[in-house]
């Protein structure tokens, strides 16, 4: 796979993910697929279609049972015995999990956002967190930095995990199905959230992002404007176009059987 456009962020080719752990087996694919800046992809599918390994996969995270996968024209998978340039490639991501984004139980908010910082970039807690104070306030989280992730509700603790995330300033960011179960007020911050990062908001670097979100139902983006894919069955398929999005889903937005 040889990069062309500057613009590309995250490069598939032929990528199959594994049913396992081992990269043993192939449970999606394989996939050609490339990304960029700016550009919203909602990757829709049933539980247990496999979104969230794929999120895993092009994180790097989980082996691949087949084909490669690019940020930034590096390879996730593998750079020989340069260790080094593959942390850098994979600090160029973010991935927000699904849920309450799994922060670290035994240390309070503040701690969960200045880790990365402390272990990537040897920064001391106090100037990391000084480094991430316009982005804790952006997301309206001084309020809550030295609370437990237990005594967060998900919504908010969500909110956390995508500051630990966004804190090393990631060009791709991997959002496993990030607007599922959120209120009317949480839901409409997250959109506008969205539509700041694939702007290029100054606050996340002024540089418009690449993002990935997986979904259980498609209508929550419908207003975004995102580029559509759908998993089900092993299967991967991109829609053209909104129409074609609404026609292999009900009324609720879910996708149905490919």
């Amino acid at each position: 796979m040889t990069p062309s456009d500057p613009t590309v962020v995250l490069e598939t080719d032929a990528l199959e993910v594994a049913r396992s752990s081992s990269g043993e087996g192939a449970r999606l694919g394989p996939l050609d697929w490339r990304v960029s800046r700016g550009e919203l992809w909602a990757v829709a599918g049933p539980q247990g279609s496999g979104k969230t390994a794929l999120l895993e996969t092009l994180a790097g995270l989980l082996p691949a049972a087949g084909g490669g996968v690019r940020v930034c024209g590096r390879s996730v998978h593998g750079l020989g015995d340069d260790e080094a340039a593959l942390r850098e490639t994979r600090r160029r991501m973010g991935l927000v999990f699904d849920g309450e984004g799994r922060l670290f139980s035994g240390l309070d908010v503040a701690e969960n956002l200045v880790l990365p910082r402390c272990y990537h970039q040897n920064e001391a807690p106090s100037e990391a967190l000084a480094a991430l104070e316009p982005l804790i306030r952006h997301l309206q989280l001084e309020s809550l930095l030295s609370r437990s992730p237990a005594s967060l509700g998900r919504s908010w603790s969500r909110r956390v995990a995508l500051a630990r995330c966004l804190a090393l300033g990631p060009e791709l960011l991997l959002l496993d199905n990030p607007l599922a179960g959120l209120d009317a007020v949480h839901l409409r911050w997250w959109k506008g959230f969205l539509a700041e990062a694939l702007a290029g908001h100054p606050v996340f670097g002024g540089t418009p992002l690449a993002i990935i979100a997986t979904t259980d139902a498609v209508r929550p983006y419908l207003a975004l404007h995102p580029r559509f894919a759908l998993v089900d069955g092993g299967q991967w398929r991109i829609l053209p176009d909104v129409d074609s999005v609404l026609a292999v889903t009900g009324e609720d937005g879910l996708p149905q059987p490919l």
